[in-house]
């Protein structure tokens, strides 16, 4: 990487070369998986010197041409600036494109860069791009589009834009005036379906915006909810619609996306490129409203305390007094349960104290006897089980048709608690729901934990991988969910089956994890594993300064409970036929 220290003077060529080529615009932060399920968020590239990002399809000449191109610009810098450290990406033009397609694309043109797939099109839309082979230089810090050019042209035009790119290439990694003038790109206009939809069928607050606002975000955006703002009205979404575009432009929200190419699951969380898509278009026209009234503003009906009905045991959570500011490390608390027998658990419900501070609550069944030395003994995986956890906007964990979990009456409950202050004292009174059945089911709930407590993160480690393997398993069972567990410094989540002979199935792409959102995601049909089956799980970490929620990327960081330290758990959900 380039040495810091040209970061002032490379800063003051960039604004030369801004007056100089006059076309420079501000493209903003955006995420996109690419064609591997990879996540890449521009300005997590900041520690980079720059990004280029060239625009491409399948089966066009022009794109052809300009990755030929493209491959001899990144050799001619190579040699030139050996240390420039220059991020290639690709941003594949089509709407919903099938992953599988561009995998097999990228592997029968030997692409080695990775290729951002945009099945919305709003990065292109961003960006404005209207030809296939045009090639952004962009700038991850500010997200400014320092420079746009063509490649990919035939003959002595094509020549020319490969020369055009690599000197301005080398002259913004030199700290050195852009001198060298744009040259337009010459492939194919690129389609933009959904604008065309819009332009004869425009988008309505009233029919469109509200109800999805209504279906996919407003049960977390209430009042004296966790989220930071209600969704209750036009004026506030006005208010809000920029910051609603970034949040979705870098997949901030929906919170915990998974890949949705992988498995086949209840709710990714994601938005559909639709809804996306349509979302960033209305909010661009100046996020307008339409109609006599505003379906945001009709009251919701009441939410029930208990939305499964009376629980069978109300075990309360003890109560936590809270300040009005800074931040509250995760606590760990107890509660007796002194069962007179053995029961069948067959659903948990969570009636929350205060919406406005309560961040993930998760269960866990322990030995009532065993002795507790110190906090972190009351969830030592040696004499605690995971049961379930709640999220907001998640209030019921109900285990899947004809499946219990078997609470035992020798043990208690611990708790695994993190609060987010919201600006004024208050007191959490949380309550939990126990749903029991009488007869015994015909599958057991099990959870596996796939841990790693021997992780260690180098200090600014940009992409640091740990793994952990289960033993194989005795007997067949089947999957039933996934609740990946890290802290601020994981980046992504991945399980893998490997089956007895050998081959390897992947089962969730966590691609964009982040640890405000501890989600469980829920297979849509449970998975069999057959005996002899390893669970392979992994865990990417970023301890770079790029990462916005590193708590300080110059320490070495161990595994520990604290947000300060790291975790690498993995709890996988089985059901094991009795």
């Amino acid at each position: 990487m380039i040495d810091r220290i040209i970061r002032t003077p490379l800063i003051a060529a960039l604004t030369l070369a801004v007056l100089l080529i006059g076309s420079v615009q501000a493209s903003g932060d955006f995420a996109l998986l690419d064609q591997d399920g990879r996540f890449h968020q521009l300005s997590r590239y900041a520690e980079h010197d720059t990004v280029v990002m060239a625009v491409i399809a399948n089966e066009d000449p022009t794109s052809a041409r300009a990755l030929v191109a493209l491959q001899q610009v990144r050799q001619s810098l190579s040699r030139q600036s050996p240390n420039a450290d220059i991020v290639y990406l690709l941003l594949y033009s089509a709407a919903n494109p099938e992953r599988a397609m561009v995998q097999s694309m990228a592997d029968a043109a030997g692409i080695d860069m990775p290729v951002l797939l945009d099945a919305a099109q709003i990065v292109l839309r961003t960006l404005q791009a209207e030809q296939l082979g045009e090639v952004y230089i962009l700038d991850p810090a500010s997200q400014d589009v320092l420079f746009q050019t063509g490649l990919g042209a035939a003959g002595d035009d094509g020549v020319k834009q490969t020369e055009t790119l690599t000197q301005v290439l080398s002259e913004v990694i030199a700290g050195n005036p852009v001198t060298a003038a744009s040259i337009p790109a010459t492939g194919p206009d690129i389609d933009y379906p959904y604008q065309r939809q819009w332009q004869t069928q425009p988008v309505s607050y009233q029919q469109d915006i509200a109800p999805m606002l209504q279906r996919r975000c407003a049960h977390c955006h209430v009042e004296e909810g966790l989220a930071p703002w209600a969704m209750n009205r036009h004026l506030m979404i006005l208010g809000w619609s920029p910051m609603i575009r970034e949040v979705v432009m870098t997949r901030r929200m929906p919170p915990g996306q998974i890949d949705g190419n992988i498995g086949n699951w209840q709710q990714t969380h994601e938005l559909p490129p639709e809804e996306l898509a349509m979302l960033i278009h209305w909010i661009d026209q100046g996020a307008p409203q339409d109609g006599d009234t505003d379906p945001l503003t009709e009251p919701a009906s009441p939410a029930e305390v208990w939305p499964l009905g009376e629980p069978d045991l109300i075990v309360e959570v003890p109560a936590q007094q809270l300040p009005a500011t800074g931040i509250v490390d995760f606590l760990l608390e107890s509660a007796e349960l002194s069962l007179p027998e053995d029961k069948w658990l067959r659903a948990v419900a969570y009636d929350v104290g205060d919406k406005s501070v309560l961040h993930s609550l998760m269960i866990y069944a322990r030995e009532a006897d065993a002795p507790v030395l110190s906090e972190t003994d009351l969830i030592d995986p040696e004499v605690s089980q995971y049961v379930s956890i709640f999220v907001p906007g998640e209030r019921v964990d109900a285990f899947p048709e004809e499946a219990a979990y078997r609470l035992t009456a020798d043990r208690d409950l611990a708790f695994k608690i993190r609060y987010l202050t919201s600006g004024r004292e208050t007191v959490d009174r949380t309550r939990i729901g126990l749903y029991f059945q009488d007869q015994a089911p015909e599958n057991v709930v099990e959870t596996m934990v796939i841990a790693n407590q021997e992780i260690n993160i180098p200090p600014g480690a940009e992409e640091h991988r740990e793994i952990a393997r289960s033993e194989p398993l005795a007997a067949d069972v089947y999957l039933s969910s996934l609740s990946p567990h890290a802290h601020g410094r994981a980046e992504s989540m991945q399980l893998t089956a490997i089956y007895p002979d050998g081959t390897r199935q992947l089962i969730a792409n966590v691609a964009n994890y982040n640890f405000n959102w501890q989600l469980t995601y829920r297979l849509l049909q449970p998975l069999l594993l057959p005996a002899g089956t390893r669970l392979e799980a992994e865990t990417v970490y970023d301890n770079s300064l790029a990462n916005p929620l590193n708590a300080d990327p110059e320490v070495t960081v161990e595994w520990g409970v604290s947000d300060q330290d790291e975790m690498f758990n993995h709890y996988v959900r089985l059901l094991r036929p009795r």
